[in-house]
Order: C-alpha cells, then sequence, then structure tokens
C-alpha cells in the first residue's frame, strides 16, 4: 500500500537555503538531479551577467552591457526575443538614461531611441 504524504507538511518542513549546489526535480516521472549552475540554462530567460559587444544575438534575457551595442550607454540591459524578432531596454546606472530599439525577422535593428520622462 502507498503511503500518502501531504505535500504541504513535506515543504513546509523543508529548511530555507540561499545557495545550493543541485536542484531535484522530475521528468516524465522520472526523479533528475541538476546542478546550479545547469539550472537557469532550462529557463527561458537568461541572466547574462557582464556582456562586452553587441546585443544584436542574444536571446531574451537581462545582464549589463559597456560597449560595442551603438547604445552610447553603459548599464543594465532586457531583452525579449521571439525568432529573429527582438525588444531591448537599456538604462544607465544612475536611471538617467533609458533606450530602447527592436529588430524584425530578418534581424535588422532599428536605432536606439532615447525614452523621456517628464
Amino acid at each position: 500500500m502507498i503511503e500518502k504524504v501531504n505535500i504541504s507538511q513535506a515543504l513546509n518542513s523543508l529548511s530555507v537555503k540561499t545557495n545550493a549546489d543541485f536542484f531535484y526535480g522530475e521528468e516524465s516521472s522520472v526523479p533528475l538531479k541538476i546542478k546550479k549552475n545547469d539550472f537557469f540554462n532550462l529557463l527561458p530567460f537568461k541572466n547574462y551577467g557582464i556582456l562586452e559587444g553587441s546585443l544584436d544575438d542574444i536571446g531574451s534575457g537581462f545582464g549589463y552591457n559597456s560597449t560595442g551595442d551603438g547604445s552610447g550607454i553603459s548599464g543594465m540591459f532586457f531583452c525579449i526575443n521571439y525568432s529573429q524578432c527582438r525588444f531591448q531596454l537599456k538604462s544607465d546606472l544612475l536611471g538617467n538614461t533609458l533606450k530602447a530599439r527592436s529588430s524584425n525577422f530578418n534581424g535588422e535593428w532599428t536605432n536606439w531611441k532615447s525614452i523621456s520622462f517628464t
């Protein structure tokens, strides 16, 4: 006979951690173990960290870029993509400048456009 387990009680009994070497999951009812460094590669939204140079070919995600993307600012970026279409936002670290650009299905980019708030 299979023992019934209250999943809420089981999960609430786990200790809270801020770091882990592995994550455990299930695929098609088969348990699996995922290394921490591989876990974020499974997510559709990626943390790119610090990227130098062009942002033309990145997928959905976020990070920091200082040079080579043509925006003229160093700061945080945010990108959403579908196929070759992309939409990117970039802000300097002081929050004084916000720029945006997009690309079409042919991978052709618009120029960076400044966004102003008044």
